[in-house]
């Protein structure tokens, strides 16, 4: 009888293998982490992982894919006419807020950095999959928000770059460094109701 990939045992065995190469690569990076330690916390064989993943690489790319899945769980924001805008971004810079501080999302990041040193051709790839995915969902908001008057118009990417920019400062990049914490609940909220009285200062219509 032939085996087929949907089968429920290789699909448990896939999400085992995916687990497993995302808390390793999380740990220890893409070159300190083994298709052997990944196939040993799996619980598998070795075999089995180049089966269902064909190469490190894959298997890398699969891995972060589905954890930037899980940790930015990107979504379209609706907005309609009667809704109140200034509420609705604050929703949407809150989210952005959480996602970017979780100690995944930062362990992503340096990874990231790692990956760009190294001149690797999954930088490119792991950054379509976690940022640039961020920044389409920014991007449908200001179209959005363009076209039922509530900003004035402009490139969509250049009011997401501004928006993130505003939020992100000098404190992203001294919390990767590992010179300062993340910002408490406070502190974000503090930092959102900035951003976007600086943010409409320039788009209010």
């Amino acid at each position: 009888m032939q085996i087929t990939v949907g089968r429920p045992k290789d699909l448990e065995k896939r999400q085992q293998i995916l687990q497993a190469a995302k808390d390793l690569f999380l740990r220890c990076g893409y070159h300190g982490s083994s298709m052997n330690q990944i196939a040993k916390e799996a619980r598998v064989t070795k075999l089995t992982v180049y089966n269902h993943f064909q190469d490190k690489e894959n298997l890398f790319c699969c891995a972060i894919a589905e954890t930037c899945e899980e940790s930015i769980s990107a979504r379209k924001f609706l907005l309609s006419p009667d809704c109140d805008f200034k509420a609705e971004l604050s929703k949407a810079c809150q989210l952005a807020l959480d996602v970017i501080y979780l100690p995944e999302a930062i362990k992503l990041d340096i990874l990231l950095v790692e990956l760009a040193a190294e001149k690797s051709p999954l930088a490119q790839r792991f950054y379509d999959a976690s940022h640039l995915r961020m920044c389409r969902v920014w991007e449908d908001l200001f179209s959005q928000a363009i076209e039922l008057g509530f900003i004035s118009e402009d490139d969509v990417l250049k009011q997401t770059q501004l928006i993130l920019s505003l939020l992100l400062g000098m404190r992203h990049h001294e919390v990767l460094l590992g010179i300062a914490t993340a910002p408490t609940a406070q502190e974000k909220q503090q930092i959102i109701t900035e951003s976007i009285e600086l943010f409409m200062l320039k788009y209010h219509v």
